[in-house]
């Protein structure tokens, strides 16, 4: 299990300080669009809410694994039923799951007026 909080204001500051250069760093060109895509306000949550699950997924990681994940590795964004979800975009990091037995892959983030949390589980047999 990994879990992380974020302070909304201070994503939107870097968001609003760095722009595309930072953007592109940190998210998938889907999660650009998913949360650039909202006002001002919306659009900070949801880069806030997708930094704290990648923070979070990293910390869910068995140290070995560390090492392959970087912050587009994975990308969080809503599925088929509107739920967050959380996808490993990255081939090596994707097989060192499955070598793992990893199965499947929790999400949950939670927004409130300041803060955003995310909390990640990797599931095995």
């Amino acid at each position: 299990m990994g879990i992380d909080i974020v302070e909304i204001s201070r994503l939107a500051r870097i968001v609003s300080r760095y722009g595309d250069r930072f953007v592109d760093k940190v998210y998938t060109p889907a999660e650009a669009v998913f949360c650039g895509g909202a006002g001002p306000a919306v659009a900070a949550a949801r880069y806030a809410g997708r930094w704290a699950a990648k923070e979070a997924f990293y910390k869910a990681l068995p140290t070995g694994v560390q090492r392959l994940a970087s912050w587009r590795s994975v990308q969080a964004l809503p599925g088929a039923s509107g739920r967050p979800s959380i996808e490993v975009c990255d081939a090596r990091l994707r097989d060192a799951l499955t070598g793992l037995g990893v199965t499947r892959i929790h999400l949950s983030i939670s927004h409130e007026r300041t803060h955003c949390v995310a909390v990640v589980a990797l599931e095995s047999l």
